[in-house]
């Protein structure tokens, strides 16, 4: 494990205790222009939604609608109704999520699928860098305007973990906390990169969790265009659920 990644992981809260972890819940908003700009302005309001620790997989409980349930996986997107009954569904949703359609509006499982994605990492990293398979190369610091330093961490993601980018920056702190996370989203090409800035880092039953991520468009100089977010996540009431023989 790289010394960077060890004190990554030790800053939230330690492997030994991820291994513990069967799910991880808590209360997400979401919104921002890509949602908007696909015709789904308000996606996401304190929707309660569990994450699988161990693989992708998640559910977002009163999503689309009150009774509902809503699940992701990566290579199935469905809605369930109070009953358990099957609403709807979608096989492989990543392979249509990149259709000319969802340059133009997205339906309800197309934000199943793109929420699913982005809460599964900000719920379980950086834990999921522990998993076979990562690659991880440590660059040199970066000097902010204040003197402050942050460390990155380049990432390329093993197919088995979902994502917009296999390849990602991490930028922590002296502490080894997670500040921000670049990539160049497959959505919009190889040219365009975009910076996720994590704060309102809290502990959560032995966590440390950013409550509130915001995504800008990177400038040429790497600086995030703040004046327009393309997504906002925040997290409340965060919590875990340990596995019963631990």
């Amino acid at each position: 494990m790289p010394e960077l990644l060890n004190r990554i992981v030790l800053a939230h809260g330690s492997s030994d205790s991820w291994q513990t972890v069967d799910q991880v819940m808590a209360r997400v908003s979401m919104g921002g222009v890509e949602f908007t700009s696909r015709m789904q302005p308000s996606p996401l309001q304190d929707v309660e939604v569990t994450a699988s620790a161990a693989s992708p997989a998640l559910t977002l409980a009163g999503f689309p609608g009150a009774g509902l349930v809503a699940h992701y996986q990566p290579n199935r997107v469905w809605i369930e109704g109070a009953d358990g009954r099957l609403q709807v569904e979608r096989s492989a949703p990543g392979t249509t999520f990149r259709s000319v359609r969802h340059w133009l509006w997205w339906d309800q499982l197309d934000v199943v699928y793109y929420c699913g994605v982005i809460l599964w990492q900000a719920l379980c990293l950086p834990f999921t860098l522990l998993r076979s398979g990562c690659e991880m190369t440590e660059l040199e610091p970066v000097v902010l305007a204040g003197g402050e330093r942050l460390y990155p961490l380049r990432v390329v993601l093993p197919g088995d973990i979902p994502g917009f980018a296999a390849e990602q920056t991490l930028y922590a702190d002296a502490a080894g906390l997670v500040h921000r996370v670049d990539y160049a989203p497959q959505l919009y090409g190889s040219w365009v990169r975009v910076a996720q800035l994590l704060e309102g880092h809290e502990m959560f039953g032995g966590f440390v969790h950013a409550t509130r991520r915001r995504t800008y468009l990177c400038l040429p100089n790497g600086q995030p265009l703040r004046t327009l977010a393309l997504g906002w996540l925040d997290l409340d009431d965060v919590g875990v659920v340990r596995r019963a023989h631990c």
